[in-house]
């Protein structure tokens, strides 16, 4: 019968097949990962509580009503109403300059809510008057200003 001799590997070669990650590369790598978990891991723990917040999602709905609302008034009169006039604008046809002439009989929203922290909700129109910002306070309140992270704005 025939014996099949294998010749022995050399230490070096089984060393160099073995070989991993020097100490530096390891050092590297878990500084890499540090540095991006320092990053991530607030951002996503403030997206998980924010999704899971049901006042936020309440919140975050109410103010999708208040946009659409908004929208169907500049569709009608041709403008937002005006930061003096207000979100009541689209309840109540403004009696404040400039009234607008296509105001829809009956309003656009049936009521103005408040947010669910009983805070009313904010809005201000741009400048130009081509853009507008509606947002609540959040659980923070008006105190705090709002440019605060817990402000809730409008994704319009």
């Amino acid at each position: 019968m025939r014996r099949i001799v294998t010749r022995p590997v050399s230490l070096t070669r089984f060393y160099a097949l073995q070989r991993g990650l020097t100490k530096f590369q390891l050092l590297a790598a878990i500084a890499v990962i540090a540095v991006i978990a320092i990053v991530a891991v607030p951002r996503l723990m403030t997206a998980v509580n924010h999704a899971h917040n049901p006042e936020v999602v309440t919140a975050e709905q109410e103010l999708g009503e208040i946009d659409k609302a908004l929208q169907l008034y500049k569709q009608d009169t041709g403008a937002y109403p005006t930061t003096e006039q207000g979100l009541l604008a689209l309840i109540v046809k403004p009696t404040r300059a400039p009234i607008p002439k296509d105001w829809k009989t009956g309003g656009y929203i049936d009521r103005l809510p408040r947010d669910p922290w009983g805070h009313p909700y904010q809005y201000r129109l741009s400048g130009e008057g081509d853009a507008f910002d509606v947002f609540s306070f959040g659980a923070h309140g008006p105190d705090e200003g709002d440019d605060n992270p817990g402000v809730i704005r409008s994704k319009h």
